[in-house]
C-alpha cells in the first residue's frame, strides 16, 4: 500500500462531483495484479481523476472489493470483464473506452 492510505478507507481530498443531473466523468488507469500459479505476484493499483480532478493517485487494491469487509485476492487471467455498478440509483453510463496500455 502506498503511502496516502487505503483506497477503501481514506476518502478523496476533494469533492470534485458536478450537480446531480450532469455528467461526470471519470478517468481510471488500472494494472492488473499478476499471478504465479496461485501466488500474488504484484497487487493491482488504481490511478482515478474525476471530473479532471486526481482522486487517487497509483493506491493498492487489496483483492476483490466485496461490500463491508477487506478484500482478498484469487488467482485469475490478466483481463477479466468489467463490470459497472449503480447500486439502484438513477446512473447511466455513456463513452465508455478501454485501451490497452503498454508499459
Amino acid at each position: 500500500m502506498d503511502s496516502c492510505g487505503d483506497l477503501w478507507t481514506d476518502p478523496p481530498a476533494v469533492n470534485a462531483s458536478r450537480k446531480p443531473g450532469e455528467w461526470q466523468t471519470y478517468d481510471i488507469v488500472f494494472e492488473a495484479p499478476q499471478f504465479d500459479g496461485e501466488k500474488l505476484v504484484k497487487p493491482a493499483y488504481v490511478t482515478v481523476f474525476h471530473n479532471g480532478v486526481l482522486m487517487h493517485n497509483r493506491r493498492e487494491i487489496l483483492g476483490r472489493t466485496p461490500h463491508a469487509k477487506l478484500g482478498t485476492y484469487a488467482a485469475h487471467s490478466p483481463e477479466e470483464p468489467l463490470q459497472l455498478e449503480n447500486h439502484g440509483s438513477p446512473v447511466r453510463f455513456r463513452n465508455i473506452w478501454i485501451r490497452k496500455l503498454t508499459s
